[in-house]
């Protein structure tokens, strides 16, 4: 199901998450031990789905709607956990984690952050088992008794890393498979035929731009790398026991994996989002948006309406809180 219009399963024609851009968002930190007020993400969800269900989903969560939760959760039978893997919000470094859990106690003690770090592939690993492999259901014995928790982002800034990773150059090649299925679609729109053809002369030279990645969201070529969050793993429907947050990814990290009884420090978490790091994504969102005209940003803000009212997130990328939540650490 990995950004297929039929919805259907083929990872393996991605490039991994980890590469190059998400790399250059972590950066080491020693903050506090906290993590994402539970209790106030519980008084928004309380306030807000009522609102959310009468926002539209978009064509593309529609085809996905009854598959989703099963495809993106992914359990472990072990330590009794799901975890939703949400695309472009650490789904990579949460996948490693899972890897490392997975092994057998002698291969696990050899493990070091290095090694964690370098593992590849891993959104195709036969180690990462999706609910749906199971038959399983998270509102049914056993798996309706497992932890779980998801980790959701500002809809801009992953909207922008999404753009970034799979229709700019990664470590200078182009993502044949997304310029296959969706870009060479976004120019047809933005650029005509002769657009066409000038991309396949010089691709390099002429990638999409984020305006037109825009456009072609207007236009309804969605991705499951910039679909709704709320629409994946539908939080109005399910009661995870956490939800996080990318913006506190180090604290919230940290706290799951403590409340699922993993001491390994290997995949505890060093490494946070950039939201303060210089010329980070939080940084290139702004710039961006800044550059889109008014009813652009307006068709933006629409069309990710549902995660707004959820999260609690501003849709002013000049705001002071940009780009965190309206849920704070305890």
């Amino acid at each position: 199901m990995e950004g297929n219009k039929d919805g259907t399963s083929n990872e393996d024609s991605q490039q991994d998450d980890s590469s190059s851009e998400d790399k250059q968002e972590d950066d080491i930190s020693s903050l506090p031990a906290k993590h994402s007020n539970q209790l106030e993400w519980g008084r928004r969800r309380a306030m807000n789905c009522e609102a959310a269900k009468k926002v539209s989903w978009s064509s593309y969560g529609l085809d996905l709607k009854e598959i989703a939760l099963p495809f993106f959760m992914k359990y472990d039978s072990n330590l009794k956990f799901i975890y939703c893997s949400i695309p472009k919000v650490a789904s990579t470094n949460w996948k490693r984690t899972m890897i490392v859990l997975s092994m057998k106690p002698e291969q696990r003690s050899k493990m070091t952050r290095q090694k964690v770090n370098e593992l590849v592939n891993v959104h195709n690993d036969p180690r990462i088992q999706p609910l749906n492999n199971a038959h399983g259901n998270p509102f049914y014995p056993p798996f309706s008794k497992y932890y779980k928790f998801v980790i959701f982002r500002h809809p801009f800034t992953r909207a922008v890393s999404a753009w970034r990773n799979k229709l700019q150059l990664v470590n200078g090649v182009v993502n044949k498979y997304f310029y296959k299925n969706y870009g060479i679609d976004i120019i047809k729109i933005t650029r005509g035929e002769v657009g066409v053809r000038d991309w396949s002369k010089n691709q390099k030279k002429n990638m999409v731009t984020f305006q037109e990645f825009v456009i072609g969201i207007r236009h309804g070529i969605v991705d499951r790398h910039w679909m709704p969050q709320s629409e994946i793993c539908q939080p109005c429907s399910v009661n995870y026991n956490h939800v996080g947050f990318f913006e506190y990814l180090n604290e919230d990290t940290n706290y799951i994996l403590d409340q699922i009884g993993v001491e390994d420090e290997v995949v505890k978490a060093d490494k946070v989002s950039s939201a303060s790091q210089k010329k980070s994504t939080t940084d290139i969102t702004r710039e961006l948006f800044n550059e889109l005209s008014e009813d652009d940003r307006n068709a933006m803000y629409l069309f990710y309406k549902k995660d707004f009212l959820l999260f609690g997130y501003d849709k002013d990328v000049n705001s002071e809180t940009f780009p965190y939540p309206n849920v704070p650490l305890q």
